[in-house]
């Protein structure tokens, strides 16, 4: 039998080499790029040809082993250096945003009087007519507002709509009928104990409004002092019912509809005879108009005093009889 025996190597560098050695089993954590195999790039590419060596086998699987583990050890150095493991995408950034500020496009904003002016007053001929239409609008009322003028100048409201909810406006409209007429947290609490699917939504809906009310248009925060109403007064909506208020600001829902969406799909629907049809899915919208319980006592007033305008019915008015002969006409 043959026996190599190994050179002694330095106990040092052997423990140095073992330290700063991985594992092999971390080489299958790294990425590789995809490469032919040996017998396979011998049909296309000529083999180098390799200098001769005076070492041994061994000793050439020893030298090619440490090289391979000194490159994976390099490489999960070279992947774990710098600040941050995003060093590479910020400084791609950074080149990126470097390029864009040295480089202006030729097309930019003109600061020129007549093109600001033409941006801001596209059509000066339609603006001169409406602004000569506006002032004799004013001079004939006397510069008195009109009715509904001065509505929208002293109360508030807020229009909010809803994004597309898959189902119909059959099954939605029930549900928009229940909430008219309430309070926004009366109408909240009827959709939180409701058994409908879109009972959430309406609810969802409901918040979302009462939230942009307040924050964008200032209602439902009570009256500047902070007073209520003396004495609680009871007044009568639309439909007819009694309701009670205390904060003239308090929101209710004064509107609600229901509108169609585009459809979300079809499916087919099978017949007898082998006839067929399709069922279409469809969407739908719903939309809130919330308003202050001032809006309901000026409504309040406004059909008390009409009904007190009214004269007294007469069964039989005191009028002559015209138009009519003393015999029948047959």
């Amino acid at each position: 039998m043959i026996r190599f025996v190994l050179p002694p190597a330095d106990p040092c560098s052997a423990a140095r080499a073992s330290l700063a050695k991985p594992s092999l089993h971390l080489q299958y954590l790294l990425p590789r790029t995809h490469r032919r195999h040996g017998w396979f790039s011998g049909l296309w590419s000529r083999k180098k040809k390799t200098p001769t060596s005076t070492q041994s086998p061994l000793e050439n699987a020893l030298s090619k082993r440490e090289d391979k583990e000194q490159k994976l050890a390099q490489r999960l150095t070279n992947r774990t250096q710098g600040a941050t493991i995003f060093d590479e995408e910020i400084k791609e950034q950074q080149k990126a945003s470097e390029v864009k500020t040295s480089t202006s496009s030729p097309i930019d904003y003109s600061r020129m009087k007549e093109h600001m002016e033409r941006a801001l007053d596209p059509d000066p001929r339609w603006r001169v007519r409406y602004q000569k239409k506006k002032i004799m609008q004013s001079i004939r009322s006397g510069g008195k507002l009109s009715k509904q003028e001065l509505i929208k100048q002293t109360e508030k409201e807020l229009t909010s709509k809803s994004e597309i909810l898959p189902t119909s406006t059959k099954k939605l409209v029930h549900l928009s009928h229940q909430i008219v007429g309430k309070t926004v947290e009366e109408a909240i609490t009827q959709m939180r104990f409701s058994k409908k699917k879109m009972a959430r939504e309406v609810k969802y809906q409901l918040e979302e409004a009462r939230d942009m009310a307040i924050v964008s248009r200032g209602m439902g925060l009570g009256v500047p002092d902070g007073k209520t109403l003396a004495k609680p007064r009871t007044i009568l909506t639309k439909d007819g019912k009694k309701v009670e208020v205390r904060d003239p600001t308090r929101l209710y829902v004064d509107q609600s509809w229901v509108t169609k969406g585009p459809y979300r799909g079809a499916r087919i629907q099978y017949h007898s005879r082998g006839r067929m049809s399709f069922m279409w899915r469809p969407t739908t919208r719903i939309a809130i108009v919330l308003k202050e319980e001032k809006t309901r006592m000026r409504q309040h007033d406004e059909r008390v005093a009409k009904e007190a305008k009214k004269a007294p019915w007469v069964h039989l008015p005191n009028r002559p009889v015209t138009a009519q002969r003393q015999y029948y006409s047959w």
